[in-house]
């Protein structure tokens, strides 16, 4: 699932881009900052439809991807060409994925979706603290002229992006995810794309028989919606100290797929990359990440904290997710203060697969 959202990122919402950056026409040397919120706004208000490749994790998939601006409402469908078949619907922020029963795929596996999501002006300046933003030049991908944008981060906590987008419809084409080298650790690429001036209601609806998928609903989180007054109360772990520039930006509990607990869930987000805290009760039968372990660029950590069982998982450097597990804490039961979270022991080597935590169920 982390693979199909990092996709999504390709046409994810941005409410407050400029209404007229869609339509800009190309230039010779566009601001590398101002070409972002361009093709962030071209994602949203575009009419597009093509065959986009993913690469990354040691696995190659081909997806069909319809996407519809109209009435100011957004529809995007994603349909599996190879692998098991599965299928993704996004209305505006409402997201529906489409699974074969029986996979333990997880909804809420971070990924780059939020890469282009809400982008403005303001949040490119904000994002130079930590990030550097150049013009990589031009190219040419799924046969049309494209301006290469690369963002750079200024340390270890953070990976990079690059971005090719179409000069004339500012469309992304290309998103990569790069690491400390600038090695590519993710790719999506369209290697076909049209531009119709109409899709029909039609084209976002389901062929397959849906009693024999798994179907997950969720809101995507806006990143600058932090509400004044947490409708889930206080977070039952907290975060005692995290990397420069991120914060908690969304808090959801819900219940467990096999209906034996709540987990509850933290977003964080420096504005681009993003984590997810997950924890719940710990049980003697549950099996979940102890210690470091990743899957391609998404890292994991698990510990113990009180009572708790807790898994930090991210898109972003190891250096990240470690600074998180290792200063979390839990309020003590008549007492000011907390308690600090446990030494995790390296019981399981750093590349081992993750399992992530069972978050499926449809929020509450």
């Amino acid at each position: 699932m982390r693979r199909w959202l990092f996709c999504a990122g390709v046409a994810c919402t941005s409410q407050a881009a400029p209404a007229t950056a869609a339509d800009a026409a190309p230039e010779a040397a566009v601001d590398a900052g101002t070409l972002l919120v361009q093709a962030a706004e071209a994602s949203r208000t575009r009419n597009y439809q093509g065959v986009v490749i993913y690469r990354g994790d040691e696995r190659f998939e081909v997806l069909r991807v319809q996407h519809r601006y109209k009435d100011d409402s957004e529809r995007e469908r994603m349909v599996s060409l190879t692998g098991d078949p599965r299928q993704l619907l996004r209305i505006d922020n409402r997201l529906i994925s489409i699974t074969p029963k029986g996979r333990s795929i997880s909804a809420e596996r971070p990924s780059l979706k939020g890469f282009l999501a809400q982008l403005t002006v303001e949040r490119v300046e904000q994002l130079k603290a930590h990030y550097e933003f150049r013009s990589e030049g031009e190219g040419r991908i799924a046969g049309r002229p494209c301006n290469g944008v690369s963002v750079r981060p200024k340390d270890k906590y953070r990976y990079g992006y690059e971005v090719w987008t179409d000069q004339e419809t500012r469309l992304p084409l290309k998103i990569s995810l790069t690491g400390p080298r600038r090695e590519v650790l993710e790719q999506v690429m369209f290697t076909e794309v049209a531009y119709p001036k109409s899709i029909p209601d039609e084209a976002f609806e389901t062929e397959v028989d849906i009693r024999k998928f798994n179907l997950i609903t969720r809101n995507l989180p806006k990143l600058d919606d932090v509400p004044a007054a947490d409708p889930h109360g206080e977070p039952q772990v907290t975060l005692g100290k995290l990397p420069p520039g991120f914060k908690v930006v969304m808090h959801d509990d819900r219940l467990l797929a096999d209906g034996s607990g709540n987990v509850e869930h933290l977003l964080l987000s420096d504005g681009l990359s993003s984590i997810s805290v997950f924890s719940t009760v710990r049980s003697q039968e549950a099996k979940g990440v102890n210690g470091p372990s990743h899957i391609g660029a998404v890292q994991a950590y698990g510990t113990v904290v009180g009572s708790f069982h807790v898994t930090i998982v991210g898109e972003v450097p190891g250096a990240a997710i470690k600074m998180i597990g290792d200063n979390l804490r839990v309020p003590i039961p008549g007492q000011d203060g907390a308690a600090s979270a446990p030494a995790v022991g390296a019981e399981r080597p750093p590349a081992q697969d993750i399992a992530a935590p069972s978050t499926t169920a449809t929020p509450r």
